[in-house]
């Protein structure tokens, strides 16, 4: 029992069936054959080429029966394949719907339903929380503004002020030199402050929009990182939704960033245009490249979640990102999204 039990628990219905069948078919010819060789015997003569004829028989049911299971099995491993795609991050996989089986296509219809309220969860959940985050950088980003930064503006302006004293006074060398080298610290750590606080919610995004918060975002990163940056825009002379804006700044800075740290570039070129009832952005580099498939077959946490990132921001506003890339090739990631501002208009 405890052998039968195993085998029912590790083996597939399909396997299951198969055999069932497969033994049916075997038993009824094995005891068709010793029928017909206890009548041949009493005839007394030959019984080889009935023997010959009954495993040519047994051997086509066998076959018969295997193709018209993987027929009648095939919407089960096509269920199968697709809740597969899903367990590997394909959450856009659906089940094909398989016409002549009323069970096959309820079971169908509801793995369907199943897999879209998953996905409406799962962007409902995303929203939440891209949501939260960029309230809680705004929130980091103001309590920095007005406690940390002005704290070190005073720090330094007081340095400053003893610094100028010390030297009115006299004071020796030693303690100037400490003065001016505490003074540096201050003002370092003032500048990494303000740079920190643009980069977790940049003021220019709010105030301006996403074309200036890209112009200052590549003068202030990518520039200063020796690298040679050219950014054209074309139709995008209004402001865009906030959502839409926060979304595309956001995947844009994280490809930019992913050019400065990881590429090893020499020059990176943005491009942001708007065409055809959608708004699109380009970043491309001259840099190493990579290989796109292994990456991103990668487990989430050998790879980041910058990739990830990109690419929920951008299905939560209804858009996409590719990414094209080969060793020694450099590479280039696209954004695609809706413009709802035109599409309104049309």
């Amino acid at each position: 029992m405890r052998l039968l039990s195993y085998l029912h628990s590790r083996t597939s219905l399909f396997t299951k069936v198969l055999v069932a069948n497969a033994a049916i078919v075997v038993l009824g010819a094995i005891g068709a054959a010793l029928i017909a060789t206890h009548f041949w015997h009493s005839q007394e003569h030959s019984p080889t080429w009935e023997f010959g004829l009954i495993a040519v028989g047994l051997a086509v049911s066998l076959g018969v029966n295997y193709a018209l299971l993987r027929v009648a099995f095939r919407p089960l491993f096509t269920l199968h394949a697709t809740l597969d795609k899903v367990r590997r991050g394909d959450f856009s996989a659906r089940v094909p719907m398989v016409p002549g089986d009323p069970d096959i296509a309820r079971l169908t219809e509801m793995a369907n339903l199943m897999l879209d309220r998953l996905a409406e969860h799962r962007k409902a959940v995303a929203a939440q929380i891209l949501r939260a985050q960029e309230e809680e950088r705004k929130r980091i980003a103001r309590e920095l503004h007005d406690e940390t930064a002005q704290s070190l503006t005073s720090i330094v302006v007081n340095l400053v002020a003893v610094e100028q004293l010390a030297g009115a006074s006299g004071i020796d060398e030693p303690l100037r030199e400490r003065l001016r080298l505490t003074k540096e610290v201050a003002q370092r750590t003032l500048d990494e402050t303000r740079r920190l606080m643009m980069d977790l919610r940049p003021s220019v995004l709010d105030d301006l929009g996403l074309v200036p918060a890209l112009r200052w975002f590549i003068n202030h990163r990518v520039v200063p990182a020796g690298l040679e940056a050219d950014l054209q825009v074309s139709g995008l002379s209004d402001r865009l939704p906030e959502e839409l804006e926060t979304a595309l700044f956001r995947i844009l800075q994280e490809a930019i960033t992913n050019v400065v740290k990881h590429a090893n570039a020499s020059t990176v070129m943005v491009r942001l245009y708007r065409d055809n009832g959608s708004i699109t952005g380009l970043v491309v580099d001259d840099g190493r490249g990579f290989h796109v498939v292994q990456t991103v077959g990668q487990p989430v946490r050998d790879r980041g979640l910058g990739l990830f990132g990109m690419q929920e921001r951008a299905a939560l506003v209804g858009g996409r990102v590719v990414v094209e890339s080969a060793p020694g090739r450099g590479t280039t990631v696209r954004v695609t999204v809706p413009d709802r501002i035109g599409g309104d208009a049309q």
